[in-house]
């Protein structure tokens, strides 16, 4: 029997990537670097503007992330508010936070990393793969326990990979890293509809916000 409009729940979910973060260009995986206090003032006031209008909010435990999530929690004390770990970002290993200005002995590491990082993971790294599935099983229970509008501030790759789960891609395709722009404070939504069972459908993927 199918439910009828009164059983329906429909709850938003808006994934929200950090601002650009301090330091030289290099790979910042669980390296925990901050973003500019200007920067996270700047994007805290450019969501505001959207009037999005969740409950609850969740964020990486990583300073990029969590610094932003404690500005909106400050100004927002009524908000369900989780630190949520298994929303980091993937593991470079080794080169996490080099500056590639320093490793140029790494170059060619890194081009075959960028050409097919499923099958190319980087030295002592978290695979793609076991990225993957951290993030599928934290999405899974996440689907299952959410009850209210909800922001989580995460990273670049935690989006791509939830996308990837919500639309069944192909998570070792590489054009889903080298293809896909999930810039740095632009916003993703997805609404999952609750009957039954639990139904994602994405609605906005990589809207850029100023900052």
């Amino acid at each position: 029997m199918e439910p009828s409009v009164s059983q329906l729940k429909s709850i938003n979910v808006y994934l929200l990537r950090h601002g650009k973060t301090l330091g030289e260009p290099a790979l910042y995986g669980h390296t925990d670097v901050s973003v500019a206090t200007e920067h996270q003032q700047a994007i805290y006031q450019s969501l505001m503007s959207e009037g999005l209008g969740f409950d609850t909010l969740m964020t990486s435990p990583l300073k990029r992330c969590k610094e932003l999530a404690e500005l909106i929690y400050d100004n927002a004390k009524h908000l369900d508010y989780v630190v949520a770990p298994e929303w980091r970002e993937i593991s470079f290993g080794d080169l996490d936070g080099v500056p590639f200005a320093t490793a140029p002995e790494s170059w060619p590491v890194f081009e075959t990393f960028w050409q097919d990082p499923a099958n190319n993971s980087l030295p002592n790294a978290e695979s793609l793969d076991i990225f993957y599935q951290r993030i599928s099983t934290a999405w899974d229970k996440f689907m299952q326990t959410v009850e209210k509008d909800t922001l989580i501030v995460c990273h670049g790759g935690t989006i791509r990979m939830i996308l990837a789960k919500v639309l069944k891609l192909d998570w070792s395709n590489p054009a889903l890293y080298s293809s896909l722009n999930i810039a740095h404070h632009s916003l993703t939504h997805i609404q999952i509809t609750k009957a039954e069972q639990s139904y994602p459908r994405v609605c906005m993927i990589g809207k850029p916000l100023n900052g």
